[in-house]
């Protein structure tokens, strides 16, 4: 009993129905026309069907009769039934593609403005198989909530209780034999839907699983070429892929014991209708044509009982699609309002970090009570070695972080009174991990801020020493660079970083290892750019070449989240501390080319 219990709550859950349809509720909203035809659309169907099935009956007793006159006023009702079925079959279609398609479009746009406001700490716990699976799966298979399917939880049982009341007019014997049948089908049909919904739930989870190992496959071609996992990921990717089809097969048994037992039914219900009819007809209890009209419409008294069994499995599915939607729009936003790029004034900033408490979680804590004033216009170097704090500092700075404590304030105004679009037009930041999107060298340059100049676009490209380069190319600017700029060496993705920063044009300038990944030569060139482009504003520098930070205004050196040293380059390096050691140099020994502070 209590196992039925179960298996009934599984199928008909009224907590993820309201669920579900709590959350879509805004989108039925904006689409709520194109449902109110659908709906009107529906009515007519159901009229339609009665209605033919009335006019077959009439015609054939009419022929059988030679009744010519009323074969004159049938026929044109015949036309006319079969017109307005077709204007209204292609409205259904077309009014159908405006809810359902509409709606899911709408979703797709809601669900991407929401993860791409999500918290960096939730969003980076997100692997990029499962985001790409919302799209192309999920939000794709929730039909069953919002097209035809939902409708068709509507019109099968009204066009059940239609057909029956006309039926019961024609011959009572015949349609409580359907009745009786009738029932069968539908327990029988609500068992496969139970079954079809278990399977939906492994195979939307298991698509999932292949988009993660392919989006891992793609991005990380070159750690899999260099380790020989060629072989161990395809192996991988068969199991997953084998499992799959496997789901497949099985989903695809279930559905045709479904449709071949629905078909058994009805066939065993029309069969018997029809030799009672038949029987009827000897006995002049009923006429050709009412066996013609019965017989036609009988099918409608199983149909939608079998049929609606299958939509629900159906809505099912649709459910289990949506609830990785709503589990994943759960998740709180940082902002409400998505950044965008605002002008701002290049007036050098200040940046206070007062009492700053931040961990990532809460088993290691990176700041605790850190105090730091950067004053305007200079150029502050952050050192210190692995997991010291530095880059979790341009987080925090960013807002890409929220501190558990203490404030960050920009020319004495706290950041969280600022809005993010404020907050992060006021920065122009070079990151160590250069990212460029698939597309031209311009469409990436043009990402710093709107209307930039071709004018203003050359000159940053001359600033960062990339211009000549480009130059040389056959589409110059224009010039596609593939997919995370695969087609550029990492230093000239860098320059072209820098070039983005100098186009931006930013009151503040954080550089993250910005000439790591440039050679020696290239560097004594892009260091005069970046001399250029640090004039007039606050720049924080993070590096591990000495040069770069030898001539920084000042140097704080961070060991565990703490600031331990602070100075010139030639004040710490006389100390006897970290920075020393870091360096590698002992007093008076000459100064080694890098410092070890990733």
């Amino acid at each position: 009993m209590a196992k039925s219990k179960q298996l009934m709550n599984q199928y008909f859950s009224l907590k993820d129905i309201r669920k579900t349809f709590s959350m879509l509720k805004p989108f039925f909203q904006r689409h709520w026309k194109a449902y109110s035809a659908l709906l009107f659309l529906l009515c007519f169907d159901i009229l339609f069907t009665i209605a033919f099935a009335w006019f077959f009956g009439r015609i054939t007793d009419a022929a059988i009769r030679g009744d010519f006159e009323e074969l004159k006023r049938l026929i044109p009702i015949g036309i006319g039934l079969t017109v307005l079925n077709i204007i209204a079959n292609f409205c259904d279609i077309y009014f159908e593609t405006i809810a359902s398609n509409g709606l899911k479009k709408d979703l797709k746009e809601y669900l991407f403005k929401h993860i791409l406001s999500l918290p960096a700490g939730v969003a980076s716990n997100l692997r990029s198989g499962d985001l790409l699976s919302y799209f192309t799966n999920d939000i794709h298979s929730i039909d069953g909530v919002t097209g035809s399917s939902l409708l068709n939880l509507i019109r099968l049982p009204l066009t059940y209780l239609a057909v029956l009341i006309y039926l019961f007019q024609l011959n009572w014997v015949l349609s409580m034999i359907s009745i009786v049948i009738g029932p069968i089908a539908m327990v029988a049909g609500a068992g496969f839907g139970l079954l079809l919904k278990r399977n939906g739930r492994k195979l939307h989870s298991l698509i999932a699983q292949i988009n993660n190992t392919l989006s891992e496959t793609f991005q990380g071609f070159q750690v899999i070429r260099s380790f020989t996992l060629e072989k161990k990921v395809f192996e991988k990717f068969t199991r997953e892929n084998d499992a799959y089809f496997k789901l497949e097969l099985e989903n695809a048994k279930l559905q045709g014991w479904y449709y071949s037992g629905g078909y058994l039914i009805s066939s065993g219900v029309f069969l018997t209708c029809l030799s009672l009819g038949a029987y009827f007809v000897y006995q002049k209890e009923m006429s050709i044509g009412s066996l013609l009209t019965f017989t036609n419409l009988v099918g409608y008294l199983v149909y939608p009982l079998t049929g609606l069994a299958g939509q629900w499995a159906g809505f099912q599915r649709s459910i289990t699609a949506i609830d990785r939607v709503i589990e994943l729009v759960e998740k709180p936003v940082a902002s409400l309002d998505l950044p965008t790029h605002i002008p701002v004034k290049r007036k050098p900033k200040s940046i206070e970090f007062q009492r700053l408490t931040f961990s990532y979680d809460e088993n290691k804590q990176i700041f605790s009570n850190l105090s730091l004033q950067i004053p305007p216009g200079k150029m502050i170097a952050l050192v210190g070695p692995s997991g010291a704090g530095k880059t979790t500092l341009f987080h925090l700075l960013q807002g890409v972080y929220q501190p558990q404590s203490g404030k960050i304030l920009i020319d004495g105004i706290p950041t969280e009174e600022m809005t993010l679009s404020e907050l992060r037009s006021t920065i122009a930041h070079v990151p160590q991990e250069t990212f460029l999107f698939a597309g031209s060298i311009r469409e990436n340059l043009s990402l710093a801020r709107e209307g930039i100049s071709e004018a203003e676009m050359i000159e940053a490209a001359k600033q960062a020493c990339i211009h000549d380069y480009i130059m040389s190319l056959p589409q110059g600017y224009d010039s596609e660079i593939g997919e995370r700029g695969m087609k550029l060496s990492g230093g000239q993705k860098q320059r072209i970083a820098i070039a983005r920063a100098i186009l931006k044009d930013a009151p503040i300038l954080l550089l993250d290892e910005a000439t790591s990944a440039l050679d020696s030569n290239t560097e004594s060139i892009v260091k005069q750019a970046l001399a250029q482009l640090m004039r007039g504003r606050t720049t924080i520098v993070i590096a591990h070449r000495l040069s770069t930070i030898q001539n920084a205004d000042e140097i704080i050196v961070l060991d565990e989240g703490e600031v331990i040293q602070t100075g010139t380059h030639e004040q710490l390096i006389a100390e006897t501390g970290l920075y020393r050691k870091l360096n590698g140099t002992k007093p008076n020994q000459k100064k080694s080319l890098y410092l070890v502070s990733k």
